[in-house]
């Protein structure tokens, strides 16, 4: 089995400049198409199947992936033909920057080119005409929540669907508009020609607090502060019922004390089930209608010699070691060294089943490896069955097993 790695613009230079033209602006998202027309090329002098693709992703990426497989600029089913998506998706709020234009505005005038009404294709030129190192250096902030920089719709890669007379890159204001783009039958319809994995870990929002919060906890008003700005940087209509609404729902009122650990730790969860979880499953539920091969997991289980406090639960970016195998070579790059017997027999089984997944669609099955050794089928007691919107079963990943729930 062959594994590419790629890579593709990031920042400023995947900006869209033009609100009113229907230019292409993804040039990540179409490194990465060129790059898949590359595997299909050459990836059998490797000794890959070019039949036989499968796209992994994670966070961004994993939204990235998401994209390309309702791309009407991608092929149906014939540069890759299943998907792994960890820990993000295009149903995530953070998925697509919203009034892309204004960030490159931002820097345009940062960088002195002005851009004069009627003539948008000038401020193109201008900053085409700016070094690299300048135009990849202007410093731009979006809002809390909301990336500057990533996929935009332009109307190619990313389109729509709207009449050509519309300013479409200034539609998507809100998670509303966002959805009904990419709910669209005919997005959805492309998802059926993939088999799709998806999964998300315990702790997805962990990051989006200080060290200090994460570590000692938060106060109630600084819980309201954050899901305020969470809120109206994602909605646009009925802002302080979603906000009370969230509040409720994530508040344990047997409590008689709310202690600012527990406090931050419904926060976290709130904003980890807004951003990534609500949106994995409902990407989910989405394809399993296809009545492809759906299925969907919770990585829950965190490091023991990690480098989080344990009662975190694992946390966004903390399974990505037991699926590149670091624990099966006592660690690699920045991740932990030390690794016990249990979770060197985990990282076993999650890359069995993320391999039988990427050869056949169906993570039981696939061709065994040679010198398969017992502790990889350690924790896999049971068949990974798979995802149905209506029970909505999926593989909980935790300490001591692997079960399944719904």
């Amino acid at each position: 089995m062959a594994c590419p790695v790629i890579n593709y613009m990031n920042g400023f230079l995947n900006a869209n400049t033009d609100s009113h033209l229907r230019s292409p602006a993804n040039y990540g998202l179409m490194d990465q198409i060129a790059a898949l027309h590359w595997v299909q090329e050459n990836i059998g002098y490797f000794s890959g199947d070019p039949g036989n693709v499968t796209l992994i992703g994670h966070g961004t990426g994993a939204a990235c992936v998401n994209f390309l497989m309702t791309s009407r600029a991608v092929p149906d089913g014939q540069l890759f033909h299943r998907s792994v998506l960890m820990s993000g998706s295009a149903l995530s709020p953070w998925a697509l920057v919203r009034g892309a234009a204004n960030y490159a505005l931002q820097v345009a005038k940062h960088l002195n080119c002005s851009w004069a009404a009627g003539d948008p294709q000038a401020l193109l030129r201008c900053l085409r005409q700016v070094p690299l190192n300048a135009l990849v250096s202007v410093p731009v902030k979006g809002l809390e929540f909301a990336p500057a920089f990533g996929p935009s719709i332009d109307g190619v890669v990313i389109d729509p669907g709207d009449p050509e007379d519309q300013d479409f890159t200034l539609q998507v204001d809100t998670i509303n508009t966002l959805n009904n783009i990419l709910l669209r039958k005919d997005v959805v319809a492309k998802l059926s020609r993939y088999d799709l994995m998806i999964g998300v870990v315990r702790s997805e929002a962990y990051f989006s607090l200080t060290a200090n919060d994460a570590q000692y906890g938060i106060e109630g008003d600084r819980r309201t502060k954050i899901l305020r700005e969470f809120v109206r940087n994602t909605y646009t209509y009925h802002q302080a019922e979603i906000l009370a609404t969230i509040i409720n729902e994530y508040t344990d009122w047997e409590r008689p004390v709310q202690h600012p650990v527990n406090i931050k730790d419904e926060t976290l969860e709130a904003l980890g089930d807004a951003n990534t979880v609500a949106p994995a499953t409902r990407t989910a539920d989405l394809h399993s209608q296809s009545h492809q091969n759906s299925y969907l997991y919770v990585f829950d289980y965190q490091t023991k010699f990690g480098d989080y406090p344990q009662r975190s639960g694992c946390i966004h970016g903390e399974d990505l070691p037991y699926f590149f195998g670091a624990p099966l070579v006592g660690g690699m790059s920045h991740w932990p060294k030390n690794y016990t017997k249990a979770e060197i027999a985990l990282s076993e089984s999650v890359i069995l089943y993320l391999t039988n997944f990427a050869r056949t669609g169906n993570p039981n099955k696939g061709t065994p490896d040679v010198g398969l050794r017992p502790e990889r089928t350690k924790f896999k007691n049971i068949d990974w069955v798979a995802y149905e919107a209506v029970h909505k079963k999926y593989l909980s990943i935790g300490e001591t097993e692997i079960e399944f729930l719904s």
